[in-house]
């Protein structure tokens, strides 16, 4: 069986945590969420605990230094840029 894909969500507002995490975790037998990004520790970690559930290896980044860890991990296929939701409307 060829390994699942893994992506990295780039945001951590209400918007990945009401909507995007429970989509995912929906497809978590073919998707693998590397990890969520936010510009503030406080964000990211609270979004990696919701995820937690359906992602156990999920890891926390943030700031500068998480977004330049994602860039350079090549084992990361995709990543979701997540803009508020009254932003996409």
């Amino acid at each position: 069986m060829a390994q699942r894909p893994q992506i990295v969500v780039l945001g951590a507002g209400t918007f990945v945590r009401t909507q995007y995490i429970p989509r995912l975790s929906e497809i978590s037998n073919i998707v693998i969420v590397r990890a969520i990004w936010s510009r503030s520790e406080e964000s990211a970690r609270g979004a990696v605990e919701i995820a937690r559930e359906h992602f156990p290896s999920i890891e926390c980044k943030w700031g500068e230094a998480g977004l330049e860890e994602i860039i350079k991990d090549g084992s990361i296929h995709g990543v979701a840029v997540v803009l508020a939701g009254q932003t996409q409307v």
